[in-house]
């Protein structure tokens, strides 16, 4: 019981750390949309030279220049249209970032390209302790990117090769010599949008993240700015998931710390998936981007399940099946080759996701309605979650610009689910003590009992030989403090053995427990009384000398002499020998105990039914 209040209150403290991690969580997430925040702007923030082309200053690239804005496009694909001296002028705009309309332009093979020229200080570009560079966000499906008319890189692969990469953002060094001699900067962006599947579902071209210009550490030090907050909310998340599976490890019971554990875990490997660090990995970016699919993919099982354990329902058949249908579909596309599957498929699974948004809820009203606490905690964060799900869905279907919410709804849920965890443990924590004291006083009562059963004789209900002795020692103490005496009586039952060889060790028992009643009945409450061995008896008489003593005796005597018992039909009649003996100064238990057996054997010899006093020279008898 104690190991299991130990296990309760550790659980309870990691409940409470785990609350913390996510606490932290979502405050990196904060810290990511903040910087997000920050960085946006509808238009390019240079000033406008007298040649009417945008001028950078040089403050402004040591700080970086936000590109973001309107760029010139144009669908199509020509190799001269990265060159600086092209005339772009008869060009539409496009905003960068900004999605191409769904089906992208398939009459020039889903291929656009963008342009933008800036002017920047040619003295800073050409100082040796200055590095110019231009940092490119996420575009669907790949690129490469031009500047002054020079290939510096890209992303993915363009076609033939066709490989798809969409959110993976860059930098690349710009080299001097793409600078003019008027410090025109001529930029430029192939675009591919990708499969026909992946145009269809998530359009094309630049969509997201940063698109500067600027000093090559400075750019390079707020990207990592921008992705530290997207690391510790993976690093938090798996941390979090960890210790929760490391308390089911150890105690298989607490099967929702598995589910919770799994949910983060999950959630803790989406997470990565969205940020930047991913790429370190170095694995392909399929491998990648099926990982991302199948966590979110998966997600809707384990929140299922994570809920129905937390508030402690059983699993209703028919939402058994609609769980297993999301592991199911999660598997049956994780090995299907390339990405297609997962564009085309995508909107089929958050249409599947829809019922969730209506029962979920209602399950938990109706608990809440019910006193469920855990429902109570969890009902608002389920909304929540709902809400950034809404969000990023409409992301996807209707190409909204603005940040994904759902990382937001996961810290959300695992808050809760921890401050559900929190109260529930804390209830068993309380009613886990309510336990333990209970059996704590059924133990203190049982082991009360068996001490009595460890000093009482089990055929006569009287004190045991050990629990007299126990008794006697307390009153020899007693006599020691206060000098106050008392007496001791042994007797025994006269000529037993007939009574066993005659009528069977039955009617020597039914004797026994005859004579047991017969001394209870005729001495005090304080007087105690054992059974000393065999046939004997022995009596305790607190403030009783032996004068005393003797007197009880023969009064004893005369009623076990007097009193006739029927054994099996028959009339039957006992006596017995009493010995008697005063404790006094100087004596001890043991001494004391001698003289009254002293008397006690004497009586016999005299002729039994007797009582005998023992005395320190010599023996007096009662008449």
């Amino acid at each position: 019981m104690n190991a299991a209040m130990t296990v309760l209150s550790v659980t309870r403290q990691l409940a409470w750390v785990g609350l913390l991690l996510v606490l932290l969580a979502g405050l990196s997430l904060l810290l990511a949309a903040r910087s997000d925040a920050d960085t946006a702007s509808p238009e390019v923030a240079v000033s406008a030279g007298a040649s009417g082309i945008p001028t950078a200053g040089a403050l402004t690239l040591q700080e970086g220049l936000d590109l973001r804005g309107q760029w010139r496009f144009r669908a199509g694909d020509e190799p001269a249209w990265a060159t600086p001296g092209f005339d772009d002028s008869d060009w539409s705009t496009r905003a960068v970032p900004g999605r191409w309309p769904r089906g992208g332009f398939p009459e020039s093979g889903q291929i656009g390209w963008y342009r933008l020229t800036v002017n920047v200080p040619v003295e800073l570009v050409a100082a040796s302790d200055f590095q110019l560079a231009v940092r490119i966000g996420k575009v669907i499906s790949a690129y490469e990117f031009y500047a002054g008319g020079q290939l510096l890189g890209g992303v993915g692969g363009m076609p033939p090769l066709g490989q798809t990469v969409i959110d993976q953002e860059r930098q690349y060094f710009v080299p001097p010599t793409a600078v003019d001699a008027q410090g025109n900067l001529v930029l430029a962006l192939r675009v591919w949008g990708g499969e026909p599947t992946a145009v269809n579902a998530w359009g094309g071209g630049p969509h997201a993240g940063d698109f500067l210009l600027g000093e090559y550490r400075s750019l390079l030090y707020q990207g990592l700015l921008k992705e530290l907050p997207g690391m510790m909310f993976f690093i938090v998340t798996l941390t979090f998931g960890i210790h929760h599976m490391v308390i089911y490890w150890r105690n298989r019971s607490l099967r929702v710390y598995l589910w919770f554990g799994l949910l983060a875990l999950d959630i803790a490997l989406y997470g990565l998936m969205l940020t930047q660090w991913k790429f370190l990995l170095g694995w392909p970016y399929l491998v990648l981007k099926k990982i991302e699919f199948t966590s979110i993919y998966v997600f809707p099982a384990l929140a299922l399940q994570m809920v129905w354990s937390l508030v402690d329902r059983k699993f209703p058949p028919a939402l058994r099946v609609y769980q297993l249908s999301f592991v199911v579909f999660a598997l049956s596309i994780l090995p299907v080759p390339g990405l297609t599957v997962h564009f085309a498929t995508l909107l089929s699974w958050q249409l599947a996701t829809l019922p969730m948004f209506g029962f979920v809820p209602w399950m938990l009203w109706r608990e809440v309605r019910a006193g469920n606490r855990e429902a109570r905690t969890l009902l608002p964060a389920l909304a929540l979650f709902l809400a950034t799900c809404v969000n990023d869905i409409l992301i996807d279907l209707a190409n909204l610009e603005t940040i994904r919410l759902m990382p937001f709804g996961f810290i959300a849920i695992l808050a809760s689910m921890s401050m559900s965890m929190i109260t529930r443990f804390t209830r068993m924590f309380g009613a886990l003590e309510s336990e333990v004291e209970q059996r704590t006083s059924e133990l203190r009562e049982v082991n009360l009992q068996l001490v009595q059963m460890a000093r009482v004789d089990h055929l006569t209900g009287v004190l045991n030989r050990r629990g007299f002795t126990e008794e006697a020692e307390e009153e020899v103490a007693r006599m020691q403090r206060t000098g106050t005496g008392f007496s001791i009586v042994l007797t025994d039952v006269d000529f037993f053995k007939r009574f066993n060889d005659r009528h069977g060790h039955e009617c020597g028992d039914h004797v026994l427990r005859r004579v047991a009643d017969i001394l209870k009945l005729r001495t005090r409450d304080i007087d105690q009384i054992g059974r000393w061995g065999g046939e004997e008896f022995i009596l305790l008489l607190p403030e009783t000398d032996a004068e005393g003593a003797a007197v009880l005796a023969e009064k004893l005597r005369i009623a076990v002499e007097e009193n006739v018992f029927e054994f099996r039909g028959e009339q039957l009649s006992l006596t017995m020998t009493f010995g008697v003996a005063a404790f006094r100064l100087g004596d001890n238990l043991d001494t004391c105990i001698a003289r009254a057996d002293t008397a006690l054997y004497h009586g016999k010899k005299d002729g039994r039914n007797k009582v005998m006093i023992g005395k320190y020279k010599g023996l007096s008898l009662v008449n």
